[in-house]
């Protein structure tokens, strides 16, 4: 009886924090069932893991790859366009704004809820004293450790995409809950993404599952996959190029030295766990795309391509010219098949290619597909990335060659730091794209001043969110906005870069 009674106090905070904060808990626990026995304790611990891996593979992640240019559109539906569309546009922060629970709001509920979970197992375990036994086996750590990863995870999220965000543990007091700034939730993050390593370590037979009946991570794999969060999540954190001087290079380096070394793709399960990211980026109108692909992808194939399509309405862009073979494995050219772009919306964003990387005919809530989540690519750029910070362009350039870049490219990259720095954008924006969950183009851009002047590079607190609390409503982006807090200077806009690797 004790363990009901503080389970459900444990469950009554929290509770209380999502009511008073508005932040939603779609896998909120029933506290009888989770104390039942060790297997349903397990189940909802389970299905809080699935939660963090589709967080970042949900629909949110089509808005950072507008901001970052990996698409095009005209299409309005959902403010596709408005994330696309030349100047850039602020985000329509307000609770008038139907596509605010998609847009910013959409981070900050999956990954609150996520929070949310981990915080009932914690406290669970390590305020209520109890333990998780199966049989003769004890799995209570195993419990501990999944849940400080997924708990780490998501507060990682948190701080790379808002600008500030809730530290939430199972013993805060909701009246006194206040926001804290991104540096400070990452830190949050970092501490609790190390104490999930520094408990698998100790464990002889742990277990990861991804999601009910799905794949299982063995102890190893996890503390490979936690170095690698904090690989992606460190080096993701600055919002502009000068933030990212002050970076440890070093540690990022140590992380992705021991990160993973295969790919992060579990089979998807059909209604229960698939990319829905995928879904909608790679959704084709035969023969054109439905979200095509930005020409920025044509200008890094083919530096003579142009960065921005021709307003001219008799000119139709030929094929790019480049001897990467990926560019017909990922991507197909249309023409002047434009589907749904609309010149009166601005043809300078048109586009004569759409992507087909992963496609698997407008299905991808198919069991058995691969869910890509992770790439071990990545690890090769981050390194590569790590390098070209602390000036070791050959070093830089000797992880380009162990990556996709030359294995799968046949792409060959000169030491030199522009060439380094233009080779890293080639293969973040075409290897990484839809290969390695959201964020991680704009995330690269940004920190590179990369974006075009008047992307936000950082979301606020969801208006809705603000609206409960009594706080001010803020938004970040707009062209009149360039170079203020939260919003890209176009510094070293893309479009303005020579391309020569």
């Amino acid at each position: 009886m004790k363990k009901v009674v503080y389970l459900l106090t444990a469950l009554g905070i929290m509770s209380c924090s999502q009511e008073e904060f508005n932040i939603p808990n779609d896998n909120q626990a029933d506290a009888g069932r989770v104390l039942a026995n060790a297997a349903d304790f397990q189940n909802f611990n389970i299905s809080n893991h699935s939660a963090l891996m589709t967080s970042q593979v949900e629909f949110t992640g089509v808005y950072f790859r507008a901001l970052s240019d990996q698409f095009s559109t005209t299409n309005a539906f959902r403010g596709f366009w408005d994330f696309c569309d030349q100047p850039r546009r602020q985000i329509i922060n307000s609770t008038a704004n139907d596509d605010l629970p998609f847009q910013a709001g959409g981070g900050w509920n999956d990954f609150n809820s996520v929070i949310n979970n981990a915080n009932i197992v914690i406290g669970n375990i390590e305020i209520d004293g109890n333990t998780v036994i199966d049989g003769d086996t004890d799995l209570t750590n195993q419990e501990l450790a999944g849940a400080y990863f997924d708990k780490g995870v998501a507060q990682g999220y948190l701080a790379m995409i808002y600008n500030q965000a809730y530290i939430v543990n199972p013993d805060t007091d909701p009246n006194t809950l206040e926001f804290s700034t991104y540096q400070e939730v990452f830190a949050a993050a970092v501490a609790n993404i190390e104490q999930a390593i520094s408990i698998a370590q100790g464990e002889s037979g742990f277990q990861y599952p991804i999601y009910p009946n799905g794949e299982v991570i063995d102890g190893a794999r996890f503390i490979a996959l936690a170095n690698s969060y904090l690989a992606r999540l460190t080096i993701a954190l600055p919002r502009t190029n000068a933030e990212a001087q002050s970076v440890d290079y070093d540690a990022v380096l140590a992380y992705a030295n021991n990160g993973i070394t295969t790919d992060l793709a579990p089979q998807a399960t059909e209604n229960v766990f698939f990319n829905n990211f995928q879904d909608w980026s790679l959704f084709d109108l035969s023969p054109a795309g439905y979200m095509p692909t930005d020409i920025k992808i044509q200008r890094l194939f083919d530096p003579t391509y142009d960065t921005d399509y021709p307003i001219d309405d008799t000119i139709i862009l030929d094929p790019v010219v480049t001897d990467d073979p990926r560019v017909d494995e990922y991507y197909a050219y249309v023409g002047s098949e434009f589907g749904f772009l609309r010149a009166s919306r601005g043809r300078q964003l048109f586009s004569s290619y759409k992507t087909i990387k992963f496609f698997n005919g407008n299905n991808q809530n198919q069991t058995g597909i691969p869910v890509n989540i992770f790439a071990a690519a990545e690890m090769d750029y981050i390194k590569a990335e790590c390098y070209y910070r602390k000036g070791d362009f050959a070093s830089a350039v000797a992880a380009l060659d162990a990556s996709p870049r030359a294995t799968k490219g046949n792409q060959s990259t000169t030491a030199a730091a522009d060439n380094v720095l233009n080779a890293l954008l080639y293969e973040v924006s075409i290897e990484l794209d839809l290969a390695s969950g959201m964020c991680v183009e704009w995330a690269f851009m940004r920190r590179h001043d990369m974006l075009q002047a008047g992307s936000p590079t950082m979301f606020p607190v969801p208006a809705s969110e603000l609206e409960v609390t009594q706080d001010d409503i803020y938004t970040f982006g707009g062209e009149a906005s360039a170079g203020d807090v939260g919003t890209a200077t176009g510094a070293n806009d893309w479009r303005n870069r020579d391309f020569v690797y």
